[in-house]
């Protein structure tokens, strides 16, 4: 299944984004100034039309601090649609824009608790999901995204994309548990919301399976060194 509205959503942000661009393309930018430079851009943008209300903010979160530097998106762009809210969390990248090479978006428990609506940081047996919340998602009651911005470090242009549209297979670093993708990966209609997460949630269940791999095979190897050391000692 696709979602229109958020195709819709995506298209209208793409033209935004490419404004934006032409608007800091003459612009002395680094990673540290993109964020404020495009907050400065769209913190007074509102479109108001018959069926669409977009605005923009900085990132609205109850458990990092945009002071802190540790926000999992930079930008909120949020509104209605044909009578329905949207959130479209945007995170902003600087970098080889014409790279093959996948890049760190943010950590898979970050976009699980942006998707699923959890209050905690990290997976513990203590979260319980609002099915309330994740109904109205799934039934397209209520919209959400993840955005990513990309503008090219020798500024050869920019690329703006949700994760939804990515038809690459989705990857997450079974090492530091980061949620990877190319700054030009293949693009398609967005995913609705139910496909989307199962996808990303059968990623991170794979990474952590190779992860667990990993680590029963460095215990072994590390139990069997430990014991050969201790076999070492003995020789005195």
């Amino acid at each position: 299944m696709k979602s229109k509205e958020l195709e819709i959503l995506a298209n209208k942000l793409r033209q935004i984004f490419k404004n934006v661009f032409e608007n800091l393309k003459n612009k002395e930018l680094t990673n540290k100034t993109l964020d404020s430079e495009v907050l400065n851009e769209l913190k007074n943008f509102n479109i108001l039309e018959d069926h669409l209300e977009i605005k923009f903010s900085e990132p609205q979160d109850s458990i990092y601090s945009v002071e802190g530097g540790r926000t999992p998106y930079d930008l909120l762009c949020f509104g209605k649609i044909n009578g329905k809210e949207f959130k479209i969390f945007i995170n902003n990248k600087f970098g080889n824009l014409y790279s093959n090479a996948r890049n760190d978006v943010t950590t898979y428990n970050n976009l699980l608790r942006l998707y699923l609506g959890i209050t905690r940081q990290r997976l513990t047996s203590k979260i319980t999901i609002d099915v309330e919340l994740i109904y109205k998602r799934i039934s397209g009651e209520e919209i959400i995204g993840y955005g990513i911005f990309v503008v090219d470090n020798k500024k050869r242009g920019a690329k703006f994309f949700l994760l939804e549209e990515i038809h690459d297979d989705f990857y997450v670093n079974p090492r530091n548990t980061m949620f990877q993708i190319k700054y030009n990966p293949s693009l398609g209609k967005p995913k609705d919301y139910y496909l989307f997460v199962i996808e990303l949630m059968d990623s991170i269940l794979e990474s952590l399976q190779k992860n667990l791999n990993t680590i029963k095979t460095e215990i072994i190897v590390l139990s069997e060194i430990k014991h050969q050391i201790m076999e070492i000692k003995k020789r005195g």
